[in-house]
């Protein structure tokens, strides 16, 4: 037998996944989405040398978008549904508010994770992740700085005093400080940083019924697929704040349906760059601890995390679940918890790069690898491999040849991880 033929049971081939994603707070839409798909798609396609595609164009609805794209290598096939559970529309809603009501709302915000003790248990849990929460703070406090210095300089200069001198200080600094706010508010970025967490605050106390009911929309789209039966495997992905959107639309579905594991897919949970404590480390954050817990406690329901330490928009190390630390790779399912490391993703030029470009570190999590690695977007949704397989302990990194086959396990004529885009 050659090795193209040693690959174990056929039957344990994926030849049909149904892909559901739910994307973090950015208001992607579905050509955007699809395009970056392809984009990923063209880099799995080197550094594993396998044939991947997505065809068409997005079947748009309000709920949801969806294309068809397939994968192969010399001795397998699997066709891919991919649906991206749209809530770019909310988001737009929110980035629509004016200057006032967004800084208003954000302060808010922080005094709440002051009050209730949430920011001091982000120090705890992720000390990277509260340097997050400040960082628009800080920009502000900064552009509060120089509109003060400007205004007392502008009042020196012009030899004022009294009265005089603190209506037209405290008006040349707040012109300078809405200037600054205006040029940078996007560009930084200050004002999408803080609509995320004004959304947070209030989708924690229930203050978000249009992203509540378009969660139970998603659970429904869920089950209904489910129920289809006509694929092997379901992965719901979320990533950053979607991922506790999938807590919530995976828990809704068990409810809606208690039998959505018998159908006949197997129904996994992809967490990566994960924000779930976010939520669940707010004393108000019930909903979603609860929902975590019955992903956790439903054993049919297969649920992988990824950690990486230099993503800092994330909770690395961090038990989405029990919310305590975690020295190590975890593998009891309740979620599998797997660190993963950015560098053998991107390969070292490309991550010393991008290195304090925390957006861009943030999204490789959902991007084609340029190296081989544990962990592959790309080779978990559309790779043949169970999901079970693909998440464990080294992936897919021994199980497929240079030319994009998949090989018996154990074979040893195969590129190790950090292998570069060439060598695949």
């Amino acid at each position: 037998m050659t090795k193209r033929d040693a690959i174990g049971s056929e039957r344990a081939m994926i030849a049909r996944r149904h892909v559901f994603h739910i994307g973090g707070y950015d208001p992607i839409s579905p050509d955007t989405q699809l395009a970056r798909f392809r984009k990923s798609l063209d880099t799995f396609q080197q550094t594993w040398g396998v044939t991947a595609s997505a065809s068409g164009t997005p079947d748009a609805r309000e709920v949801s978008a969806s294309w068809p794209a397939r994968a192969s290598g010399p001795n397998w096939q699997t066709d891919i549904t991919y649906e991206m559970l749209r809530w770019d529309d909310l988001i737009n809603e929110d980035h629509s508010r004016g200057m006032l009501s967004r800084l208003g709302a954000a302060f808010l915000t922080l005094g709440n994770w002051l009050v209730t003790g949430t920011l001091f248990r982000f120090f705890y849990s992720s000390w990277k992740y509260a340097g997050f929460f400040l960082f628009s703070y800080l920009w502000i406090a900064a552009f509060a700085a120089a509109g003060a210095a400007v205004g007392t300089c502008l009042t020196w200069l012009l030899g004022l005093s009294g009265a005089a001198a603190w209506i037209v200080g405290a008006v040349a600094a707040a012109a300078v400080f809405t200037a600054l706010l205006h040029y940078y508010g996007w560009r930084k970025p200050i004002n999408h940083v803080f609509d995320d967490w004004i959304f947070s605050r209030q989708y924690v106390y229930g203050q978000r019924p249009k992203m509540k009911a378009r969660v139970d929309e998603f659970a429904k789209t869920l089950v209904a697929r489910a129920q289809k039966a006509d694929v092997d495997e379901i992965v719901i992905i979320g990533h950053c704040l979607g991922a506790a959107l999938v807590m919530e639309t995976v828990a809704r579905a068990l409810k809606l349906d208690p039998e959505l594991t018998a159908h006949g897919p197997t129904i996994c949970v992809l967490t990566v760059s994960a924000t779930i404590p976010k939520f669940a480390l707010h004393p108000a954050g019930s909903s979603v601890r609860e929902a975590s817990k019955l992903v956790a406690d439903t054993p049919a329901v297969r649920w992988a995390e990824y950690h990486a330490r230099d993503d800092v928009i994330s909770f690395y190390r961090f038990d989405p679940v029990t919310l305590k630390r975690v020295s190590r790779d975890r593998s009891d399912g309740r979620p599998n918890i797997r660190r993963i490391q950015m560098h053998d993703m991107m390969g070292m030029d490309q991550f010393k790069r991008y290195r304090f470009s925390f957006m861009r570190i943030h999204y490789q999590m959902v991007m084609g690898n340029q190296q081989r690695a544990p962990y592959d977007y790309c080779m978990i949704l559309c790779g043949p491999l169970p999901f079970d397989e693909i998440t464990a302990v080294g992936g897919g990194v021994t199980r497929f040849g240079a030319d994009g086959a998949l090989l018996a396990r154990g074979n040893s004529s195969q590129p190790q991880a950090g292998a570069s885009v060439n060598a695949a």
